[in-house]
């Protein structure tokens, strides 16, 4: 007995500071964002010796329009992922034609390859599209990089629904669109705010992309729009850490909305695979 309960101190306190550890650098970027140009130069961990309000209502006014890029850019990745990856993992799980299962290990096969590889080719080809300095410059890849994960997560889960449902459709005269609209979308609610989640907590993140395709100030995502705070001679840390705890604001408020469905998909994907 005494030995499980000494196992289960150390496991609580190995977790704590675990958790200690992981929001670290959360507390020291709202500490931070108190702070003015002499504390932070006097130290990282010095507590601020007056809090700096006024970095907030500076960095509020700087992100606000940023922002709303990030939106705009956010929900068409993740409309433009759910509606490709939903009609490639539904011709590949319930359709028997030859090359499917090649085609299918070939999109997981991009998974292997690390973005960095791909980021100069793809470079010269959004430059040979005329794409630069455009929304569709950072949404057209973000939606081809995240439809690899979503066409492996929703292909197995269409894949283990139950054929009798589809048969019974077919029956009715529903052609295929109309299966997938009416019947397979509807069940798969939770791996579909996986996939949603993912990719939106995806493209509101992304940095090096849109920093280097994307240099007109009115376009600028909310990531990039914050190096503002930057200079070729000094950084000012507390409105640059305060616009983070802003920019962080939106995402914490979409995954706390949808973490039920994100939570249900990842075990319904789990279970059908």
């Amino acid at each position: 007995m005494r030995k499980n309960k000494t196992a289960s101190a150390i496991i609580i306190l190995l977790v704590s500071l675990f958790v200690l550890f992981s929001f670290f650098p959360l507390l020291m970027m709202v500490l931070t964002s108190f702070k003015s140009k002499m504390d932070v130069s006097l130290g990282v961990f010095r507590l601020p010796s007056e809090m700096q309000w006024e970095n907030y209502s500076r960095a509020f006014h700087t992100v606000l329009p940023y922002t709303f890029n990030s939106l705009l850019i956010a929900v068409a990745v993740v409309a433009g992922v759910i509606t490709a990856s939903s009609l490639a993992a539904y011709s590949l799980a319930r359709y028997q034609f030859p090359g499917r299962e090649l085609i299918y290990y070939l999109i997981i096969a991009l998974m292997m390859i690390p973005s960095v590889l791909v980021l100069i080719p793809m470079f010269k080809l959004v430059v040979s599209l005329n794409m630069l300095n455009t929304y569709w410059v950072v949404i057209l890849p973000q939606i081809a990089s995240g439809c690899v994960i979503a066409v492996f997560l929703l292909r197995s889960f269409f894949a283990g629904l139950p054929k009798d449902l589809f048969e019974s459709f077919r029956i009715d005269g529903a052609k295929e669109l109309r299966i997938l609209w009416n019947l397979v979308l509807p069940l798969s609610k939770p791996i579909l705010g996986t996939v949603a989640v993912l990719n939106f907590n995806s493209s509101w993140n992304d940095y090096i992309w849109p920093l280097v395709t994307i240099n007109k100030e009115g376009l600028k995502p909310i990531v990039t729009g914050i190096m503002t705070f930057t200079n070729d001679y000094s950084t000012d840390y507390g409105p640059m850490m305060a616009a983070y705890v802003l920019a962080s604001l939106p995402l914490m408020i979409v995954i706390s909305f949808s973490m039920k469905y994100f939570v249900d998909g990842l075990t319904a994907g789990a279970v059908k695979a």
